[in-house]
């Protein structure tokens, strides 16, 4: 934290109030979240800023008239030197240009955005995170009480206390359809956009999931979906950075509050279409657990990049099964389960059975391009070297990057990187319009396995 913030946005949901703050200079960062409908902006003020702010910015969502916005804003007079109201959506993206879908807890939400920063088309569907647990708890999936903890914990995990995520899939996939029909409503006439999931729902990967099954190309989950809006309210200006869109400020807000802690500020990450993928610690651990580090996992960001080739033993690597998530499919080897994942980063992680809890594992990521990279090959691995080379600028020890090693009988651009006791090897197949990225995390005792059941996965990944 970085004292009191004088900059402060609220923003009340159906089911939370989210509060963020910011210092005069730098990126904001979450304050509190409670149930809603809280105590009052007044009374949140209050409790977590004490002197009033220069600036209070109200987040409401983009259906909202502009007659209402202006009585709202009426209504907050004096509580800041400064109030002024932005549409969740506009919000959220950081600029116009682009659409947004927000499936929250009552409802969804899809706003497609002009290049001026105004909102020109709205569509609703009530399908939100409330209707979905109803349903979960009318097929006897976590009880009428615990539908949303079960919802949650399978969004990373793939099965929890006997209930299998495919299960929860078959469930929800049809009812999404609806938000998935808002969004096309808006994205009709207005040609290829470029498409931000939010909401509390998008942390699921079955949202990203449907999207793309509608032959919605492009759609990119936000790195703090819950929230993306009310931190978004308050990044820098457009003058301040006009490269960066709103997910990426999204991704670099620091908060910390119990069980959560958030990404450092400063080094803002690189673009979806080429970053360098990021390799968490996983731990295995029971539903409680699982859903206090939810958050965790899906905040914080360490650039862990490899490329020295894993030369796998001989009689390398068994296939014992195929594992198929997030747009992409490939082969679970032999002695290995999928055991977590990342949905703002369409990442499944894969452990040994017989050391769940070890530093040994395998990472999968799935990022957009948003072009064809068949078509265009040089351009994404112009684009790939650049991320790297600029992360060396900034101090990141990487080394032996191959633009045209192959591993496992496939081309891949490969990087390496030490950490500590253990290396980090990291595979990148360029497949149509999506970048797959394969990190191989091994310490020297288990370098063998790790390399065989490496190459069955880079070797067998691939859309699906």
């Amino acid at each position: 934290m970085s004292g009191t913030p004088v900059r402060v946005a609220v923003q009340a949901g159906a089911a939370t109030v989210r509060v963020a703050g910011a210092a005069a200079e730098g990126a904001p960062w979450l304050l509190a979240e409670l149930p809603a409908p809280g105590p009052g902006t007044a009374a949140l003020l209050a409790e977590l800023v004490g002197p009033a702010p220069e600036e209070l910015v109200l987040v409401h969502p983009g259906r909202w008239p502009p007659d209402r916005v202006a009585e709202w804003v009426r209504r907050h007079a004096g509580l800041a030197a400064r109030v002024r109201a932005v549409a969740a959506p506009l919000a959220a993206a950081g600029r116009g240009g682009g659409a947004v879908l927000d499936v929250g807890a009552s409802g969804a939400e899809a706003a497609l955005l002009a290049v001026d920063g105004s909102v020109c088309a709205i569509a609703t569907a009530e399908v939100g995170g409330r209707v979905l647990d109803e349903l979960l708890a009318a097929h006897g999936m976590g009880g009428r009480n615990g539908a949303r903890e079960v919802r949650e914990a399978l969004s990373l995990l793939p099965a929890v206390e006997g209930i299998a995520a495919a299960d929860l899939d078959r469930v929800l996939a049809a009812p999404l359809g609806a938000a998935v029909d808002a969004l096309r409503d808006v994205l009709a006439g207005a040609g290829p956009a470029p498409v931000l999931l939010v909401g509390g729902v998008a942390r699921s990967p079955l949202l990203a999931r449907v999207v793309d099954d509608a032959g919605i190309a492009g759609a990119v989950v936000a790195p703090r979906p819950d929230a993306a809006a009310v931190l978004g309210a308050l990044a820098p200006p457009a003058g301040h950075d006009v490269r960066r869109s709103g997910h990426e400020r999204g991704a670099r807000v620091p908060a910390e509050r119990a069980g959560e802690l958030r990404p450092e500020r400063g080094e803002a990450p690189e673009p979806v279409a080429s970053r360098l993928p990021p390799l968490p610690p996983r731990r295995r651990r029971p539903l409680r657990a699982a859903l206090r580090t939810i958050a965790v996992a899906g905040a914080v960001v360490l650039l862990l990049v490899a490329g020295r080739l894993l030369a796998p033993p001989a009689g390398a690597g068994v296939a014992a099964g195929v594992l198929v998530q997030y747009g992409y499919r490939l082969d679970l080897p032999a002695g290995w389960e999928h055991t977590g994942g990342l949905p703002e980063r369409r990442r499944v992680l894969l452990t040994p059975v017989s050391a769940p809890e070890g530093s040994d594992l395998i990472a999968v990521e799935r990022s957009p391009l948003g072009y064809d990279a068949s078509a265009e090959p040089e351009r994404a691995r112009a684009e790939l070297r650049g991320v790297f080379d600029t992360a060396v600028s900034r101090g990141s020890a990487l080394a032996d990057y191959d633009p045209d090693a192959r591993f496992a009988g496939r081309e891949v651009t490969s990087y390496r990187q030490e950490d500590g006791r253990t290396v980090v090897d990291w595979f990148v197949v360029l497949d149509g319009d999506a970048q797959l990225s394969v990190g191989c995390r091994h310490t020297p005792a288990g370098a063998a396995a790790v390399g065989a059941a490496c190459a069955v996965v880079v070797g067998s990944v691939r859309g699906s």
